[in-house]
């Protein structure tokens, strides 16, 4: 069965103060030009009640439906329209407001729910379709579009690295002074250095003695200070996208695109902080058992930086404790899944490594010294790992950039 297509062409048409007015995705509308002119409106956005397809179309001959629906849209001037379909002709009944935020729009269109997109525009601009969930892959869960976006992401986070020397302006453009950065960055490692000396010392107490073995792995699971990193910079991004929520309108994708490319080198270095304080952290608790080394295992490390970045914008994106816990549910899984991607990609590296090996020591004349073939296995082993977070750390890169240019 065809996939269908999430984004596909559409229209939405509306009567509003004597106007035919008619918007279609990725084009200008002089209509939209003209009605917010008259309007003295900054923006529209207009929200389908109902998905496009055969069941959202029958919403039409359904006015108490449609009155249900309406009833959850908040308090604002809303004008009947609809969204049309230009691939299949399917049409579904919507609504027109001004002036509203995309985030809030966001939040409307789950609230009236069996939405997956609407429409965002500006004047002189061309009309934007957007996801409900600001999570949604567009180019679906393949393994090619995800190994595209990997290194489309490695890519860019290359350029934001050559621009690091621009920090400042970097800085400055995401409304907010070098001060504030750098007190930030001693907040952070401070934060970091007092959380992980006192589970440290926690840890070194609870296991001298045996009988509180339990209490020792219940803290462990409930107090994991590696996520103090993510909660402070994710604090840190959200004030400043609530800045960013106080210019009159949001970015159109042409001025998020121009955005992005001067602030990428601050979200970079506050990815930078953030390894930092793993470091940091994974350190201190080596200390008592001196089960680690003095950057503690990669595997460790790469871990919770994994889990560090993904619950970044989740914390900043979020304007009350329903949508945190949504995104981040949905960020921590796939922080789940990038950390399982490593370990089987690892163990597999692992099984193909040493049966060459076993294949070369049954070819060769000599014995490979059993020392040799363990540094061989764990330069494999280390090049390996390093790939796989590359690829995985792109991925994250990529999705950031894009979900931070939808807000």
């Amino acid at each position: 069965m065809a996939r269908k297509n999430k984004n596909q062409p559409v229209e939405a048409r509306i009567e509003i103060d004597g106007l035919d007015v008619t918007a279609v995705s990725n084009q200008h509308s002089v209509d939209i030009d003209r009605l917010l002119e008259l309007r003295g409106a900054e923006s529209f956005v207009f929200i389908p009640l109902a998905r496009l397809g055969k069941k959202g179309q029958r919403l039409f001959g359904k006015p108490a439906d449609i009155a249900r629906k309406k009833a959850k849209l908040p308090a604002a001037d809303w004008y009947d329209g609809e969204l049309r379909s230009l691939d299949d002709g399917s049409a579904v009944p919507g609504v027109l407001a001004f002036d509203i935020r995309r985030r809030t729009a966001r939040g409307i269109a789950r609230a009236v729910g069996g939405v997956n997109q609407f429409l965002w525009g500006t004047s002189g601009s061309p009309v934007e379709a957007h996801d409900v969930k600001i999570f949604e892959d567009d180019d679906g869960h393949s393994w090619k579009s995800s190994r595209a976006r990997a290194f489309a992401g490695l890519s860019d986070m290359a350029a934001a690295a050559r621009h690091i020397p621009a920090l400042p302006m970097a800085v400055e453009e995401s409304q907010t002074t070098m001060e504030k950065f750098w007190r930030l960055v001693a907040i952070v490692l401070g934060a970091a250095i007092a959380g992980g000396a006192v589970k440290a010392i926690l840890f070194a107490l609870l296991r001298s003695d045996e009988s509180m073995s339990w209490l020792a792995s219940m803290i462990n699971v409930i107090f994991y200070p590696f996520v103090i990193p993510a909660v402070l910079v994710g604090i840190y991004l959200r004030v400043l996208m609530e800045r960013g929520e106080a210019q009159a309108r949001d970015f159109t994708a042409a001025e998020a695109e121009e955005n992005w490319i001067k602030v990428a080198p601050h979200l970079l270095a506050l990815w930078a902080l953030c390894w930092m304080s793993v470091l940091l952290l994974t350190w201190l608790q080596s200390v008592p058992s001196a089960d680690l080394g003095f950057l503690g295992r990669t595997s460790g490390v790469t871990t919770s930086f994994i889990i560090c970045v993904w619950m970044l914008l989740p914390i900043a994106h979020s304007h009350d404790v329903e949508t945190l816990f949504k995104s981040g549910f949905e960020s921590g899984i796939t922080a789940a899944v990038s950390i399982f991607t490593i370990k089987l990609s690892l163990y597999l590296t692992n099984l193909v490594t040493d049966a060459l090996l076993g294949v070369l020591t049954s070819l060769l004349p000599i014995e490979i010294p059993e020392r040799l073939q363990e540094l061989i296995s764990s330069i494999i082993n280390f090049g390996a790992e390093v790939f796989f977070v590359a690829v995985l750390l792109g991925y994250a890169w990529s999705r950031t950039r894009q979900q931070f240019m939808r807000l």
